[in-house]
């Protein structure tokens, strides 16, 4: 899995499949820290691969990618995978956008819509509302108040279990693991989480401006985003589809709805492309 120094940081990327087939981005979850693609390319690429050519990264402060000190903002985010495509020679490709990895994608569509053939938002987050605006600003308070009540090794582990409720117990080696990893990184969540929360009407006063097509995928038992979030992306996105996967909860593509998430996202590339929706 090769690295590349890719606008200003050394970022970890994964490429599967042919280099014949039509090109797929995909932009995983997460506000920093964690695994970074990961989870998504094993439970993913094998199969998107066997159709397309699946790119994956590490997002900044994310997985194996570096963790550098500026950089985090919506637009410069989506100018890394502008220069990661321009790296690899793709000229043009469809954009996946997984939870917080939907944002970036539709930042880069926005900026780049001469190198989005399709856009897929996948349980991706909507900042028409103020109430949904106020998560991402919760979500930051309590980082930075347990930064500093708590000191910087307590906030990893208090973030890592609330995003991975479970992983202590069932995977203690992964936790410990990630809470060291995430030490080091820290800096770089805090200020991918102010990316998030610096978002604003910035993108969503934009979505008229979309129009290629616009794939959108939510579960309707969402706990952590809601699936009002994607109601309200698809009524200003113009011809976008959307498709709501009945019990599914957050992270479609890693989950166990992992697999009615790929069957839509493969019917809507398929139809794209004018072959059989299988």
């Amino acid at each position: 899995m090769p690295f590349a120094d890719i606008n200003g940081y050394r970022m970890h990327y994964s490429v599967f499949g042919s280099e014949d087939s039509p090109p797929l981005a995909l932009i995983h979850g997460g506000l920093g820290g964690g695994d970074g693609s990961k989870d998504t390319i094993n439970r993913q690429a094998d199969a998107l691969s066997a159709e397309y050519r699946c790119v994956f990264y590490d997002r900044r402060a994310c997985g194996e990618s570096d963790s550098p000190p500026d950089g985090y903002d919506m637009p410069n985010c989506a100018v890394d995978l502008r220069d990661l495509l321009a790296h690899l020679g793709i000229a043009k490709a469809h954009v996946l956008g997984s939870s917080a990895g939907g944002p970036i994608a539709t930042q880069f569509a926005l900026d780049n819509p001469d190198m989005t053939e399709s856009l897929i938002l996948i349980n991706t987050m909507s900042y028409s509302q103020e109430a949904q605006r106020e998560v991402r600003r919760q979500e930051l308070r309590r980082l930075k108040e347990r930064m500093a009540t708590e000191g910087r090794s307590a906030a990893v582990e208090r973030g890592l279990s609330d995003r991975f409720p479970q992983m202590a117990t069932d995977d203690p080696a992964r936790f410990a693991r990630l809470v060291q990893e995430n030490l080091g990184r820290l800096d770089g969540i805090a200020a991918t989480h102010q990316a998030y929360v610096d978002i604003g009407d910035s993108l969503e006063s934009r979505l008229g401006e979309l129009k290629m097509p616009v794939t959108i995928v939510h579960g309707d038992a969402d706990s952590r985003i809601p699936v009002e979030c994607s109601h309200s992306l698809h009524a200003q996105i113009p011809h976008s589809e959307l498709h709501v996967i009945p019990g599914a909860e957050h992270g479609l593509m890693t989950n166990d709805a992992a697999e009615r998430t790929r069957a839509i996202v493969l019917s809507s590339l398929r139809a794209l492309q004018g072959a059989p929706a299988a």
